[in-house]
């Protein structure tokens, strides 16, 4: 398998750092590269190159989903943003990886990360949903919501590879560790999955 979470996925289910999976096959997994505590990604199990190649009406079931995982990392962890970039048609644009993927990010100020998307890119289009992302992407895309009930979508020219990693990490102060291949933040990521997983246990327990 080319594709790095295809092949985790299949190799090390039973002890992979899923924190949670839906019945519709996302799965909620801190990221390689936790620039913060909490910063998790949330993806299918099945390979799909972006969000807005899933079908309207599965879409919609996937941005509530979102939003769940949202919750879930705030109720710890404070304001937490929600961002894709999504390549499509083989274009990866300012993905650096062809599976699906939604970076959700603590960061301390959502608005300052609009700003930098907006520095760079423009007045993003509004959209109603993420479940609007199907008809607005004519090709590889930067989406991005600050908070619940906010979305914005930019084509993806002109931003650079890993932008959401890069404009968080000045956000944390850390700019300079924005790479998440020289910079996996191991500590981050061990911690926000213990963490979160005992959440969840609480919460079923309720």
């Amino acid at each position: 398998m080319d594709c790095q979470f295809c092949a985790e996925f299949h190799a090390c289910e039973k002890t992979s750092r899923i924190i949670t999976r839906t019945t519709g096959g996302w799965v909620l997994l801190p990221t390689v590269g936790a620039l913060t505590p909490g910063y998790c990604l949330f993806m299918p199990l099945d390979h799909l190159d972006a969000a807005a190649d899933v079908t309207p009406a599965a879409l919609g079931r996937v941005a509530a989903e979102t939003e769940e995982m949202r919750a879930l990392i705030q109720a710890r962890y404070g304001p937490v943003i929600l961002a894709e970039h999504g390549p499509r048609d083989c274009e990866l644009g300012a993905s650096c990886c062809s599976h699906c993927h939604l970076h959700l990010i603590p960061v301390p100020s959502p608005d300052a990360i609009t700003t930098a998307y907006e520095r760079t890119g423009g007045p993003g289009l509004r959209l109603g949903s993420m479940a609007d992302l199907p008809t607005a992407a004519n090709g590889s895309y930067l989406y991005l919501s600050p908070r619940p009930g906010e979305h914005y979508y930019w084509p993806s020219a002109g931003f650079p590879r890993q932008f959401v990693r890069r404009v968080c990490a000045d956000e944390l102060g850390i700019g300079d560790f924005f790479d998440w291949r020289d910079h996996p933040f191991t500590v981050h990521r061990a911690r926000t999955f213990a963490e979160l997983s005992a959440d969840l246990h609480v919460a079923d327990a309720v």
